[in-house]
């Protein structure tokens, strides 16, 4: 072995002991939710509110969705990490419903600024055409609340003109930020010498792979170490052991398909999540394990390689009651197990967790 390192311990950094920022930020959309039907209640009982029957059942209905919805949230947010697209659609329906049964339409455009803190929340956990949906409703619908002030013929053209103009540079402020707030989220979920996701990006995007995967289909998680790398450092230095590790991040990105999930969890450590049936785990880890080695190279390299299966229903049971950090970092001790096995046996091959 070419250097003496316990398993895989428990996460460490601020991560320990703590809530994800993400489940914080889910938290308080759960909160959120119910705060829109509060303003919207308030404004019921306004002259400005809606004035006809229908107008009033309408608005009604979007209050009390509210509710149900909020303690949905709640709830999926213990292992959330993004927001579903209907879940936008509802959000962005409701709010526009309710403002346009406003009878007083100044009172509409000034409450179309919610649509700006829905934004903020999509831009961190909604995906970009899910985004693109969302702008381009908005500014409809606020076009829309301004012809119908304008249609009333109570409105000074200029007033309308600056207050829609106004409401506009606030809901599509969110698009300035995007860029700036999934740089940081690369920056903190990225290895900055491969590129590749670091720890944090790892157990985010596995969540991510697990929630859409079938209850019956499994996942396979490889460790992979390169073998007598402290030799490399030592021969050649540290400059072309950093060569050696970006060539082989590149190495098993590329074996590992479209849409990877390969981190670098440590010195000389990667990490792979893939959804692979268990019969062919051992094959694809070996093709994953050549694919690193080349002869020709100036410094050729091999890995030792440990893998461990984990099932949908597996993960699904865990996820409900709030294991499923505890059920990764387990499955990862396996996988790190079997990755000794295989340099106990002398390295570069490939070993699947068998269990105690």
């Amino acid at each position: 072995m070419d250097r003496d390192r316990p398993p895989h311990g428990p996460a460490s950094g601020p991560r320990v002991g703590s809530v994800r920022l993400e489940r914080r930020v889910a938290l308080g959309i759960a909160a959120l939710v119910p705060s829109f039907g509060l303003i919207g209640a308030i404004a019921m009982f306004s002259d400005d509110g809606p004035a006809c029957t229908t107008a009033k059942v309408v608005c009604l209905l979007v209050l009390i969705s509210t509710v149900p919805v909020g303690a949905w949230w709640l709830r999926r947010s213990l292992d959330a990490s993004h927001m579903p697209g209907w879940f936008v659609v509802y959000a962005d329906v409701g709010v526009a419903a309710m403002l346009l049964t406003f009878a007083g339409r100044d009172l509409a455009l000034n409450g179309a600024a919610l649509f700006a803190v829905i934004g903020i929340y999509i831009v961190y956990f909604a995906r970009r055409r899910v985004l693109g949906f969302h702008m381009l409703f908005v500014n409809v619908a606020v076009v829309i609340l301004a012809a119908l002030a304008l249609a009333e013929d109570t409105h000074d053209l200029a007033s309308t003109a600056a207050r829609t103009l106004a409401t506009l540079l606030v809901v599509n402020s969110v698009l300035v930020f995007r860029a700036v707030i999934q740089h940081q989220l690369d920056l903190a979920n990225t290895d900055s010498l491969t590129g590749l996701l670091n720890r944090r990006g790892l157990e985010l995007r596995f969540e991510r792979m697990m929630a859409s995967l079938d209850a019956d289909r499994s996942v396979a998680l490889m460790v992979v170490d390169l073998d007598q790398f402290k030799q490399v450092n030592d021969t050649y230095g540290h400059a072309v052991g950093d060569r050696v590790l970006r060539r082989t991040a590149r190495r098993l990105k590329s074996a590992t398909g479209a849409r990877p999930c390969v981190a670098r969890t440590g010195g000389e450590e990667f990490t792979i999540a893939l959804p692979v049936t268990e019969a062919a785990a051992h094959s694809i880890a070996d093709e994953i394990r050549e694919s690193v080695h080349d002869s020709l190279d100036d410094v050729p390299v091999t890995v030792s390689v440990g893998v461990a299966m984990i099932n949908g229903s597996r993960w699904s049971d865990a996820a409900e009651s709030g294991d499923g950090e505890d059920l990764l970092h387990n499955v990862l001790l396996d996988a790190d197990a079997a990755m000794y096995e295989s340099k106990h046996a002398g390295g570069n091959r490939a070993t699947v967790y068998a269990g105690e």
